[in-house]
């Protein structure tokens, strides 16, 4: 298995030789025991997240490269939390290759485990977390150890977070969590938690519009700084929790967002936030710079333009008869606004219209109404699929 055939051992032991500090005192900082760290570096293989514990004090900028390789040579004992860093990484022709390795070998459980992330690759590229394709290929395995039981109600509860059945969602969340302390390996408790957090703190903000819970789930991503997507979803989150609040605070998380991922192959996931940040900008009335400008959208904002172009456009839509409704004093807009954002079950970007709204003097009782249509097609919802949730368990 050793594709790259570099010498992380050899590496590592140079590494400690220029720095002259004693093998014990490395294993103290990093929590593992003298002996584990000098039975890898003697050639022995240990738990793999011990190994990245020993890569990230010893020479954290080429972790990828160095783990990228320990990945290659786990064996039986490593092979899903390797796996799971791989997928952390979105190193996908490592889980390609971790797959061929074990799909067809005799360990039922491995087989299991590369099945599951053959799924989770397949929808990556579909772009769609299917309720159906999960029910039809992945629920009729029948797991025996705890960390693929938990995994795979953490796919069931995305499929049902990416379909907008929030309810259920948070459910589920509340049974993982049951379950997260009876996983041995940290590294893949750890990874676990960040996937049920960066969902729970998008649910809380914009399903639930609890600010407090949702600023605690995003301090807690941004704190365990398990990878760069989810101190990216902390940091979002954040932000967008100050929207109406603090244009400091939120700007603040916005541009620690953009420097995180201000890299040619993020450059897509800062723009994003640059988008936000512009958005920002605007509802605090304040100048918009030409490097916020990352989409027509945006242009066409800060140029006061008509925005009818966008009314259909799935991303837009609820944004764009906000702003035009806005400028215009509409009302009929603005209420169209608040509909979308509310259908999305997006209740705390619904505040942009509702706030306007208000300044309108439109009656709170017909706002709160729109709302409160929108929660209970969302119960219904969530009902309508109840008989075959049963047939789940």
């Amino acid at each position: 298995m050793n594709k790259y055939k570099f010498d992380v051992r050899g590496h590592l032991k140079n590494i400690i030789e220029s720095k002259e500090e004693p093998q014990k005192q490395i294993a103290d900082k990093i929590g593992i025991s003298a002996s584990h760290l000098s039975k890898f570096l003697n050639g022995q293989e240990i738990a793999l997240w011990m190994v990245l514990e020993i890569v990230r004090y010893l020479d954290k900028d080429n972790e990828i490269e160095i783990m990228r390789q320990c990945c290659y040579e786990a064996t039986k004992k490593n092979i899903k939390t390797a796996f799971e860093y791989a997928h952390s990484k979105k190193l996908d022709s490592m889980t390609t290759h971790l797959i061929g390795e074990t799909i067809n070998g005799s360990n039922r459980e491995l087989r299991e485990w590369a099945l599951v992330y053959g799924w989770q690759l397949e929808s990556k590229y579909s772009r769609v977390y299917s309720e159906v394709e999960y029910l039809e290929k992945l629920k009729p395995l029948k797991p025996s150890s705890q960390d693929l039981k938990t995994l795979l109600l953490i796919l069931e509860m995305l499929c049902f977070y990416y379909s907008g059945k929030f309810d259920l969602s948070l459910h589920y969340v509340e049974k993982i969590h049951d379950m997260l302390p009876e996983i041995k390996d940290p590294f893949i408790q750890k990874a676990f938690l960040s996937r049920t957090d960066e969902a729970l703190a998008n649910m809380y903000l914009k399903f639930r519009n609890n600010k407090e819970q949702a600023r605690e789930r995003a301090a807690k991503l941004i704190e365990r700084n398990f990878s760069v997507n989810s101190v990216t979803n902390g940091f979002f989150i954040s932000g967008l929790s100050y929207f109406h609040e603090s244009y400091d605070n939120a700007a603040y998380y916005f541009k620690r967002g953009i420097e995180l991922n201000n890299s040619r192959d993020r450059y897509f996931v800062a723009n994003d936030l640059r988008e936000q940040l512009a958005i920002l900008n605007m509802f605090w009335e304040r100048p918009v710079s030409k490097k916020l400008i990352v989409s027509e959208f945006i242009k066409n904002v800060v140029r006061q333009n008509n925005l009818e172009q966008y009314y259909d456009y799935e991303v837009y839509s609820a944004l764009a008869f906000y702003f035009d409704g806005k400028k215009e004093k509409s009302i009929e807009k603005l209420l169209l606004s608040l509909h979308i954002f509310c259908d999305k079950k997006d209740y705390f970007r619904a505040n942009l219209p509702k706030i306007e709204l208000l300044k309108l003097g439109v009656d709170y009782n017909i706002i709160k109404r729109e709302v409160n249509i929108s929660e209970k097609d969302s119960h219904r919802d969530s009902n309508n699929i109840s008989d075959s949730i049963s047939l789940c368990f």
